[in-house]
């Protein structure tokens, strides 16, 4: 028999003696070469490198463009000077405070502690720095200070030492959902926090800070009737969403002292007058948290509009200011809110699941043209 032939023998030989792969290792490999030939065929598709730095949870391709373009706007902008001292300030919050503790540990959780942090920071930058009429300014940032200020001191008390046996339940699902949903693969997580992490802090610096920097610079010396209308509204939400939460504590001290552990909060027994909002929808607290922030874009629209700056620098931040809306509905529905809530709440409580089936999501009001997940099992039902 020729060398050759030997060779081949040999290595047929070694082959069959090959253990073969086992059944799940197998099936995990042919997954995975699935959704990297789906990801060559839709570049914003399953296992697409896209979902590394896609922002929020449901928004659009082109929407994520917009968000990433909005720097452009406020570098071709008479802010210029103002927008990077607080990017800058930003930073300097983030990469200690978020950033490296999240390195390290590999939970998100420490974003909410630097994010309303930064909102502080947000609310004192605008004060200081702005040249506008100071009752406006003075108004928008004391705003942004209280805003800012109840969820930044809730997170330092609550949360201290500040270490986590495991990451926040929201931030689990994110990685389910970044491994199971957008098919991409477990070693790619560590990018994805800072992505997501460091996606709060660009905020900061961006579209949440468009309102009170317009604010913050307008000169005109008189307040009209739209500015007066968004601090209240700005008011009656905070004081809304301060109530929900209000309510949510008292919910978990009357649940523990019964060691009632399958109790739902908005279902009976927990229904009545002292829970009122968590009968009206399921997450009373991110509604008004959401109607906040639609305040301070009304907050910004009349500055917007007397602003002196090219078309399309006013065009870019009118973009920026709606974005505010769109951006935090998609955050408190299904990024970091109501949709990983449920995500556990329907695991651990059966009851959950009657609750959702009469009780509407997000909106304490019916909503024409609007899907309120009254669906048992939802974010997953069948």
């Amino acid at each position: 028999m020729s060398s050759a032939k030997m060779a081949d023998a040999v290595a047929q030989k070694t082959r069959s003696a090959s253990p073969a792969p086992p059944e799940g290792l197998r099936q995990q490999k042919e997954v995975q070469e699935s959704n990297k030939a789906k990801a060559t065929k839709d570049p914003f598709g399953k296992g697409s490198i896209y979902h590394c730095f896609q922002c929020g949870a449901r928004l659009a391709p082109w929407e994520c463009l917009l968000v990433y373009s909005v720097p452009f706007v406020f570098l071709m902008s008479q802010f210029r000077g103002w927008f990077l001292w607080n990017a800058a300030c930003q930073l300097m919050l983030f990469v200690p405070v978020v950033q490296v503790p999240a390195y390290l540990t590999g939970h998100m959780a420490y974003v909410d502690i630097g994010w309303p942090c930064g909102l502080v920071l947000l609310a004192i930058n605008s004060f200081l720095y702005g040249d506008g009429f100071w009752v406006r300014r003075w108004g928008a940032s004391i705003c942004m200070l209280l805003h800012g200020g109840r969820m930044a001191l809730g997170a330092l008390v609550l949360f201290f030492p500040y270490r986590w046996k495991q990451d926040l339940p929201r931030y689990q699902y994110a990685k389910v959902r970044f491994m199971a949903k957008d098919g991409m693969p477990e070693h790619l997580w560590p990018l994805k926090i800072q992505h997501d992490t460091l996606q709060q802090a660009f905020a900061n610096c961006t579209f949440l800070a468009c309102p009170l920097m317009l604010c913050a610079f307008d000169k005109t010396p008189e307040i009209g009737a739209l500015e007066i209308a968004s601090w209240v509204l700005w008011a009656a939400s905070w004081l809304w969403e301060s109530v929900a939460d209000g309510q949510k504590q008292l919910f978990l001290w009357e649940s523990k002292k019964q060691q009632n552990k399958t109790a739902v909060l908005g279902y009976a027994p927990f229904d009545g007058s002292k829970y009122w909002l968590w009968t009206a929808c399921r997450h009373p607290n991110y509604f008004g948290e959401w109607m906040a922030w639609n305040a301070f874009v009304l907050m910004g629209m009349p500055s917007l509009l007397r602003l002196e700056e090219a078309l399309l620098i006013k065009l870019g931040l009118c973009v920026c200011l709606c974005s505010v809306s769109r951006v935090f509905y998609d955050c408190l529905n299904y990024w970091t809110g109501a949709e990983p809530a449920e995500h556990f709440s329907v695991q651990k409580r059966k009851l959950y699941r009657e609750y959702q089936k009469t009780t509407r999501l997000f909106f304490p009001l019916e909503m024409p043209l609007v899907d309120h997940c009254r669906e048992s099992g939802w974010p997953h039902a069948q």
